[in-house]
């Protein structure tokens, strides 16, 4: 489980998270539709700048379709992350950190009342994807997402 909740500022969410991986363990996670599907959502990913990349979540029925934006292999991946009338964009970066990788997530140009659910919602795929390149891969659990998102309104709340 990630201890320490993400930080919110100014429409933007940020959470770092240390995996018990290498880095170029955590960069196949995170952008193979194999390892996307593991933690994230079945995907469909063109990697190359100007690819298309698509997340198809299924506890909810919602589909992103989104392009990359940046691509720094193994260091950084961004994309554009639509779904509804309009569009975000999520950003990925890898560092060594001791014996793993420091990841950190950006998730910027989100409109106020949408902060809490991204963030309890990128806060527990985050858990899933530590797990999931420890070799302990664990299930989407609706209870520590609505738990979260209490935890994060109150976060989006104090950055009013």
């Amino acid at each position: 489980m990630i201890d320490q909740l993400g930080t919110i500022q100014q429409r933007s969410l940020v959470i770092e998270q240390h995996m018990n991986a290498s880095v170029s363990d955590v960069w196949e996670a995170i952008v193979q539709p194999n390892g996307l599907a593991a933690w994230l959502a079945p995907a469909e990913v063109d990697l190359r700048v100007g690819g298309k990349i698509v997340l198809r979540f299924e506890n909810s029925d919602h589909v992103m379709k989104g392009e990359i934006r940046e691509l720094q292999p193994p260091e950084a991946i961004e994309y554009s992350w639509a779904g509804g009338e309009r569009g975000s964009v999520v950003r990925f970066e890898l560092a060594p950190e001791g014996d793993g990788t420091l990841l950190t997530l950006t998730h910027t140009l989100l409109e106020d009342g949408e902060l809490a659910g991204f963030g309890a919602g990128w806060h527990h795929h985050l858990e899933l994807l530590a797990a999931h390149v420890s070799s302990n891969d664990a299930e989407w659990d609706s209870n520590r997402f609505e738990t979260l998102k209490a935890e994060y309104q109150r976060l989006e709340a104090a950055a009013r």
